[in-house]
């Protein structure tokens, strides 16, 4: 009977102990399975990514040119920047870049609003609009580029229809002078962009209640007091989040511009990261191309650090 005792009394103290041991040991075998299943992404992420910035980085510290591409590569530090920030192409083509995403994010921003406004209703000519601005976005950014640049030409039909209206005595080269060829590229860019940004914007539409539109109107509030003191701070959140990816698709252009205007006549339509594409292939200048790209690159990163806080803003 006492043996007994001893061994009910050992086994009670010894199953807290195999669970506290258990417990403990949980945490490794966690871990474990977690290295098994997220290690293979790592080193992919680390191979396809973290080696090229590498590579990159350390282009953008020395000279490199066409003679010595596969040989050895001269350190000559910050040199490279140096001359970038003294070049006065890139000055201006920095000037250039702030323009373009600049007008291509208020006037995105704004056409999105004002198409999503006439797409609130579900039904009738609303919805064709709807599916036409879908087929408009889904289609290849060459095509659109090829398109526009048919549509613009000194015979095109923009250029037919400004003389038969009496507008101007003779076409106009949108894409063939420096005065206007970043700003005809940066329109095309709006009318790509449009769709996906009125999309958005009618679905964070939708969410907003219509008891507090009704109770507005009861209150005799106007249609743009509707709009400006209920929709869009109701919406914000996802407008912040929409201007970040509209400011990145339009830092990163590289489509439209190369198929419409290749960054010219000369840089007079080039943006920093199409800067880098000709420093690199025409000129074969790859140290000066990769220190603009590592430029880029920082912006780029600033960006996608801004959309993730605005991110992490819409889910509190």
């Amino acid at each position: 009977m006492t043996q007994q005792l001893v061994n009910t009394t050992s086994a009670t103290h010894s199953t807290p102990r195999r669970a506290a041991n258990k417990g403990a040991r949980r945490p490794f075998r966690r871990i474990g399975v977690n290295a098994v299943f997220v290690g293979p992404g790592v080193i992919l992420l680390g191979v396809m990514s973290l080696y090229p910035i590498f590579i990159l980085v350390r282009m953008s510290l020395s000279s490199v040119d066409i003679s010595n591409i596969v040989g050895d590569w001269p350190f000559v530090g910050l040199q490279n920047f140096a001359d970038l920030f003294a070049s006065t192409t890139f000055q201006s083509v920095v000037v250039q870049t702030l323009f373009f995403v600049a007008f291509v994010l208020v006037a995105t921003m704004f056409a999105g609003l004002i198409v999503a406004l006439a797409l609130r209703p579900s039904r009738g000519f609303p919805l064709v609009t709807q599916t036409a601005l879908i087929l408009v976005w889904t289609l290849p950014p060459v095509i659109v580029g090829q398109l526009w640049k048919f549509l613009l030409s000194s015979q095109g039909a923009l250029n037919q229809a400004l003389l038969a209206l009496g507008l101007v005595d003779r076409p106009i080269p949108f894409l063939a002078q420096p005065s206007t060829a970043l700003a005809a590229v940066a329109a095309v860019t709006v009318w790509v962009g449009v769709p996906f940004a009125a999309l958005v914007i009618k679905s964070a539409m939708l969410d907003v209640s219509v008891e507090i539109l009704d109770a507005a109107k009861v209150d005799g509030a106007n249609k743009v007091q509707v709009l400006t003191r209920i929709i869009i701070p109701m919406i914000r959140p996802t407008l912040l989040i929409l201007a970040v990816l509209t400011i990145v698709a339009a830092f990163k252009a590289f489509d439209l511009i190369y198929t419409m205007t290749k960054g010219g006549p000369g840089t007079s339509s080039s943006t920093i990261p199409y800067l880098g594409y000709i420093t690199a292939f025409p000129g074969y200048q790859f140290g000066h191309a990769a220190a603009i790209s590592v430029v880029a690159m920082i912006i780029v990163v600033g960006l996608a650090i801004a959309y993730i806080a605005a991110v992490r803003r819409e889910e509190k």
